[in-house]
């Protein structure tokens, strides 16, 4: 039948199923010294995103189109950096395990000692130069390790411009530019177990003071914009407050099994 209107008028949100955004995904890459006269993400380490997720001839300031080869053989294109300019907006973190190639999630208060669980943190983003926010996802050592430096840059920096708020105001975390970057090669696992990782890092300087603050702060449009996206991933970040067999990562993840095979990296 043609011609009828919708009844938005009636339409109560609170009777609706809530959907979680689907963002595109960026992985953090451990470098590989083998790879050092290939330069790059694939020797130092850094951010991988597929092409896939993004409109042809897309491209991020400061961002460099690799090649990337799989485990599993299979080749994709992807926007690299090995520094990267990023508000972290909301993060969700579970663990999961592995067991005959059937992977169980659970939530971050289901944590059980000698299980082999390892950690899986990602972490809603705003990047420099971008116009909607992307997901980064951290696994293992590389989780731990971002959490621990969110923590920190919020005790140094963010505090640190709060001391000059006004009363009952606040600045979120996500209202300071921060800079990501790979630190060096280093072992990292237990003993017989262990792997070269080039573990996320922040560049800070030594000396923290309230102008270098201003000089990070990213502006009131951009803080507006991250507020909402803060709010939009309500949804995302609730997904994973639950126990499952094989869900999803969200909306396309690489497979735990197609992760970036540092040997057969190349630069295009």
């Amino acid at each position: 039948m043609s011609g009828v209107d919708f009844d938005f008028d009636v339409v109560d949100p609170a009777a609706s199923e809530v959907v979680a955004p689907a963002y595109p995904i960026a992985q953090w890459h451990n470098g590989q010294q083998t790879l050092k006269a290939l330069g790059g993400v694939p020797y130092t380490g850094g951010l991988v995103l597929p092409s896939k997720y993004l409109p042809d001839g897309f491209t991020i300031p400061n961002w460099t189109l690799a090649q990337m080869t799989f485990r599993s053989g299979k080749e994709e294109s992807a926007l690299t950096a090995q520094k990267a300019l990023i508000a972290p907006i909301r993060s969700r973190f579970r663990w999961f395990v592995n067991q005959a190639g059937v992977v169980t999630n659970f939530p971050r208060s289901a944590y059980t000692a000698g299980s082999n669980m390892r950690g899986h943190l990602q972490v809603l983003s705003a990047v420099q130069g971008l116009n909607e926010p992307i997901v980064i996802t951290f696994k293992g050592k590389a989780s731990q390790t971002f959490e621990n430096l969110l923590k920190d840059f919020t005790t140094r920096v963010v505090q640190l411009a709060n001391r000059h708020a006004p009363k009952g105001r606040a600045l979120p975390r996500y209202a300071f530019w921060m800079t990501l970057a790979p630190g060096p090669h280093t072992k990292a696992g237990n003993a017989g177990q262990e792997a070269v990782v080039t573990l996320p890092t922040l560049a800070l300087p030594l000396d923290l003071t309230i102008d270098y603050a201003r000089s990070i702060y990213v502006g009131r449009d951009n803080l507006l914009a991250f507020q909402d996206w803060y709010r939009q991933a309500e949804p995302w970040a609730a997904e994973w407050d639950k126990t499952g067999a094989g869900s999803s990562d969200g909306a396309g993840e690489f497979e735990e099994e197609a992760e970036p095979e540092h040997a057969q990296a190349r630069v295009s």
